[in-house]
């Protein structure tokens, strides 16, 4: 498990440079962070039930309380964002009709997340479903420690819940809270033959969130 431990490391510090990020730096308002707020809407509702559905495909004692401890932690948080796309770009932003979450310039939105989804089938190993939560989890690190340090800089942290400082402690938290029975796993070797597997996982998770933030790039980039 150490492999696929140091795998995904290496995976996260390349996602750490992906040029959204670079333009992350440069905004400067809450009107600029909401160019893009809104096409997150369907990753993070979609969240939950890749958190739901993930449990529920863990028998294993040990590796199902992990699963359970993530899916509880993120509970509730798409009303955080709810109450943060509310704010940021305005009640009526998008209106009511959600025909345009499913249409097709948001396509690049989607299919990361049905992309992240199906992994829970890939595979009949549980320990796939492991390594799918530590994948996820390492590129939130990410992204909600880049948004911090936005919304703090513009002054806007503390009228924030999804995109807070608060979510962030929430998360490395619950990082905390796992750490020993993590670092046990991380121990132990993984059942025989699922190491290319495991590491082919990590691979196409972080595909996955590279689609997706460069459709967010787009979004952040000022049109001609």
């Amino acid at each position: 498990m150490q492999t696929v431990k140091q795998h995904i490391t290496s995976k996260q510090q390349q996602f750490m440079a992906h040029p959204f990020f670079d333009a992350l730096e440069t905004m400067e308002s809450l009107e600029d962070i909401a160019h893009f707020v809104p096409e997150l809407t369907f990753w993070v509702m979609v969240f939950q039930d890749i958190l739901r559905l993930n449990e529920e495909r863990i028998t294993d004692p040990d590796l199902r309380k992990i699963a359970r401890h993530h899916r509880l932690e993120d509970a509730g948080h798409e009303r955080w964002f709810l109450h943060d796309r509310n704010y940021i770009c305005g009640k009526d932003s998008r209106g009511e009709n959600i025909d345009w979450l499913f249409g097709k310039t948001v396509r690049w939105a989607r299919d990361p997340a049905y992309a992240i989804l199906a992994e829970i089938y890939r595979s009949d190993n549980e320990w796939l479903n492991i390594v799918l939560l530590l994948s996820i989890e390492s590129t939130g690190h990410v992204f909600f420690e880049k948004i911090v340090q936005k919304t703090q800089q513009i002054g806007e942290d503390k009228n924030l819940k999804y995109f807070s400082s608060s979510h962030l402690d929430a998360e490395m938290g619950h990082s905390l809270f796992e750490k020993q029975l993590e670092d046990n796993l991380h121990a132990t070797a993984l059942p025989g033959g699922i190491r290319h597997d495991a590491l082919a996982l990590v691979d196409r998770c972080y595909a996955a969130f590279d689609q997706l933030f460069d459709g967010l790039l787009m979004l952040c980039r000022p049109k001609s």
